[in-house]
């Protein structure tokens, strides 16, 4: 079999038509802002670890069996675009708008370990918003029924209020579609990123006679036993190595909204995903605006059926990447 050459990560994955005016936003996008650009895996600090051959990261991954389940987890490395769009989505509501501040995003994931080492294991794309609140514009274009532009408002016109202002679409081309909403909030120091528990990893309900003896047993399919029982360790590993003095996290989850996960009829019936959960750290090493540090920590709930029952599994991935300069 012919090796496989490692991608040429030098260009960004996504870039938006350049247009002087408008501008990009920034402000506007709120902490969505500090995203925009390309991350990559990257040696952290004079470390020599974090690069795409010793990555801080790991995907715990079950696959379905006949009548069985196995495990195919490994860390791996990426390259992830954000861009920011030279305009905003307004959602109007009659007596109100909500502006949906938008970056587009790419993402290429690889296995950094194993027998696929280099190969492709994940592509996605979608957006993200930054919700704000305003009174809806007059007319079409904020003018009423005259020509030309205006920021006139519909008589008695209130700004809509929300209950979440951070929004994540995403499409995998496994079939899957996903809406998740969510939070931001700021914090100085280190942030604390939990370590999961048996509870966080395992599958549940699991028919009789079939164990978990998978995840601690060192094998082809499960490379670090050690991480599959704390996927976030590779993250605490990072940020002793390259810790930041503040930070913004951001976090959705489909639970939030109400709104289920859609796949297509192969998914359902072998692997369904039944949520989505993801929490960002977006971290600053020097204590400014500069935010040059990424982490994330994302749990895929998956439902396999075996033996005539529906197990539900935790598909966990993680990973700590640098912005390119």
């Amino acid at each position: 079999m012919t090796e496989t050459t490692p991608p040429d990560l030098s260009q960004p994955l996504l870039i938006d038509p350049v247009q002087s005016n408008p501008a990009a936003p920034t402000t506007s996008l709120g902490p969505l802002q500090h995203l925009v650009g390309t991350w990559t895996n990257q040696p952290l600090a004079n470390s020599g670890l974090g690069g795409p051959d010793k990555p801080f990261s790991y995907c715990l991954m079950p696959l379905p069996q006949e009548a069985s389940y196995i495990l195919k987890n490994f860390s791996y490395y990426e390259e992830l675009t954000f861009s920011a769009i030279h305009g905003t989505a307004p959602n109007r509501g009659g007596f109100g708008t909500q502006v949906a501040n938008t970056l587009f995003y790419e993402q290429r994931v690889y296995f950094a370990e194993g027998p696929a080492k280099d190969q492709l294991v994940h592509a996605e794309n979608g957006s993200l918003l930054y919700l704000s609140d305003a009174k809806q514009l007059l007319g079409p274009y904020g003018n009423g029924e005259n020509p030309g532009l205006g920021n006139e408002t519909v008589p008695n016109s209130v700004a809509p209020t929300q209950t979440y202002d951070f929004i994540k679409q995403m499409s995998v081309p496994h079939g899957n579609s996903i809406l998740a909403s969510g939070h931001f909030q700021s914090g100085t120091g280190v942030p604390t990123i939990p370590m999961l528990s048996q509870n966080d990893i395992l599958p549940m309900g699991l028919p009789h006679g079939i164990s978990t003896a998978q995840y601690t047993t060192k094998s082809v399919g499960n490379l670090n036993p050690d991480f599959t029982l704390n996927p976030n360790q590779p993250l605490n590993n990072a940020l002793e190595v390259s810790p930041p003095k503040k930070f913004i996290l951001l976090e959705v989850d489909t639970a939030h909204s109400g709104i289920p996960v859609t796949n297509i009829g192969f998914e359902q019936q072998h692997a369904k995903v039944s949520r989505y959960a993801i929490s960002y750290w977006l971290e600053s090493l020097d204590g400014s605006d500069n935010f040059t540090q990424l982490q994330y920590s994302q749990n895929i709930t998956m439902e396999i059926p075996i033996a005539g029952q529906l197990v539900t599994f935790p598909h966990i991935t993680t990973n700590t990447m640098v912005k390119k300069a």
